[in-house]
């Protein structure tokens, strides 16, 4: 079957709205590029429709130099403290989380301009008149613009319940929308995937970057979880666990495997997201590229932030005398340590023996997580007295603790930024959105919700095994321990605030587990209000808060 690719790693190269234009500019007929007019009467323009798709989702990340990502991340959850000068809503301060706050409002903008673009793709489609260069051409980028569509919904539901359906494309303005519930965004989101996982294709039939079936599959399982489907959510999920195009990594492999390492290591090396790098792992990947346009920006200034907001601020340590201990090394490039973790996180999910000795967890190594007190950090200023030297650990206790907290390699690229530019905090590395990891431990949860302890711990265990964990008895097994495997295996790269909202969780592991936004949350936090801008905007309808709001 012939499929139909396009670059991910590109600028937008078509307008769907003109705006200050010349009268003689309208009265022109365009020929050689696409407007709103023109775009979709060719598979071209549909085409370059889904990779703006593509570019929609990568902006949640690149979008801004903020923390609008990291809070989807978990900043502000049982992850993370906003370690520097932002206090508002869900960073810090859920007191001040209300109807106006930005990040609510931009998220949701966010989301409805996916639904908004994948509608047009969709209804737009139709046209009789389109001459489709293959039977299945149409096919595929429906179901890949229903994916997209399924994917906004998925973070709408779960951050603010029920929202409004939008199911086509809406041509004038509308002011009479009404919020759906939470069943029926969920069943919407159903019947999409559903629908894209007839004509998506296998991963091997397409380009890096673009959806697979797998990816539909691996989103309807949490939809099945969410809803508690739990046959439903064991059968999606096995249909990924099953396919032989997938597997967790096991060896060493990539562009760094002769480096000192290991193999969770080598999952978040520059180069070894996609499947030709040998990753059978995962199942969809923003595609990232530094300086090309598109893919990090022409002076590298769009790439993904995880560096400057999770890493520890180690260069504005002081050594013992109170010199400078540390000068920006290309080793972790210039966090800023936006994200102060929480002790959860960085210290209380990790086995310690009865002696202060980590277990041999491979993702609490030392090629994964940078910690002072075992000693993985060593001053690398000339001119301090102690260069060379492990870091002391009674020092740097006394400073700020966003400078010192344990730093997780996956969120730099040691050794290896591109253009050698390490003073952005930015890295430009391929980020997951979905690996085979969370898979099982999706399929992990449903066995669970289907009282099923035992095939819940084979789940777990299986990456587990790969981690060179010990095993989890069936006992063991419950919703808190697959949230602290998640965090293990996860952290920073699921939305974890997404699956604490899904769970119904934000509040209570936040209020438990968060010194500093803990205090502050309450029940209904749980959710996040609707926009006020678009309450006063819907004058045709009622577009009801959320309570507490």
């Amino acid at each position: 079957m012939k499929r139909y690719h396009i670059n991910l790693i590109m600028t937008a190269l078509f307008v769907l709205t003109v705006a200050g234009c010349s009268d003689e500019f309208l009265e022109e007929t365009p020929r050689d590029f696409f407007t709103s007019d023109n775009a979709f009467l060719e598979p071209a323009g549909f085409e370059f429709a889904i990779v703006n798709l593509h570019k929609n989702v990568r902006d949640i990340y690149t979008r801004s130099d903020g923390t609008g990502p990291h809070v989807l991340l978990g900043l502000g959850s049982d992850f993370a403290g906003f370690g520097e000068n932002f206090v508002s809503g869900p960073r810090m301060n859920y007191e001040a989380l209300g109807p106006d706050d930005n990040l609510a409002t931009s998220i949701w903008e966010q989301m409805y301009e996916i639904v908004k673009n994948a509608n047009v793709v969709i209804e737009r489609s139709e046209n009789p008149d389109i001459q489709w260069e293959a039977d299945t051409q149409k096919d595929v980028l429906v179901a890949e613009a229903k994916f997209f569509r399924a994917y906004a919904y998925r973070i709408l539901v779960q951050l603010y319940g029920g929202v409004p359906i939008v199911r086509n494309e809406i041509g004038v303005v509308t002011n009479n929308l009404l919020r759906a519930s939470k069943a029926e965004v969920y069943a919407f989101i159903e019947e999409d995937l559903l629908a894209a996982i007839e004509d998506l294709p296998e991963v091997t039939e397409i380009l890096p970057g673009r959806i697979p079936r797998a990816a539909a599959y691996h989103l309807l399982t949490e939809a099945y979880v969410a809803t508690e489907q739990w046959q439903n959510a064991i059968d999606a999920a096995s249909e990924i666990i099953d396919n032989p195009n997938y597997a967790l990594m096991t060896s060493r492999f990539g562009t760094r495997a002769s480096e000192t390492g290991d193999v969770y290591w080598d999952l978040f090396r520059i180069g070894n997201q996609n499947r030709t790098s040998g990753n059978m792992e995962t199942i969809w990947a923003l595609q990232a590229e530094f300086q090309t346009p598109g893919g990090g920006g022409e002076t590298g200034a769009r790439g993904f932030t995880l560096e400057r907001a999770w890493g520890s601020r180690y260069h504005s340590l002081k050594d013992p005398n109170g010199a400078n201990g540390f000068t920006l090394s290309d080793q972790y490039g210039r966090p800023v340590g936006w994200c102060t973790l929480t002790d959860y996180v960085a210290y209380d999910i990790w086995d310690i023996d009865q002696d202060g000795v980590y277990d041999t967890d491979m993702r609490n190594s030392s090629n994964n997580i940078h910690r002072y007190e075992r000693g993985d950090f060593v001053y690398n200023n000339p001119d301090s007295d102690f260069f060379g030297q492990v870091v002391d650990l009674a020092t740097v206790e006394t400073q700020a603790e966003r400078f010192w907290f344990p730093y997780f390699m996956k969120n730099t690229t040691p050794n290896n930024h591109p253009g050698e530019i390490i003073n952005t905090g930015r890295i430009w590395r391929d980020q997951y959105l979905m690996r085979l990891a969370e898979t099982y431990l999706l399929r992990a949860e449903a066995h669970l919700g289907n009282g099923d302890q035992s095939s819940a711990a084979a789940d777990i265990n299986m990456v587990r095994n790969r981690a060179n964990a010990t095993p989890v008895a069936a006992a063991d097994v419950n919703i808190n321990y697959i949230l602290d495997e998640r965090a293990r295996e996860l952290a920073m790269e699921e939305f974890r605030t997404l699956t604490l909202h899904r769970l119904g969780l934000q509040y209570e592991r936040t209020r438990d587990l968060n010194i500093w936004a803990g205090p502050t949350i309450a029940a209904h936090n749980n959710l996040w209000p609707i926009p006020q801008r678009e309450i006063d905007l819907n004058t045709g309808a009622v577009l009801e808060q959320n309570p507490g709001y």
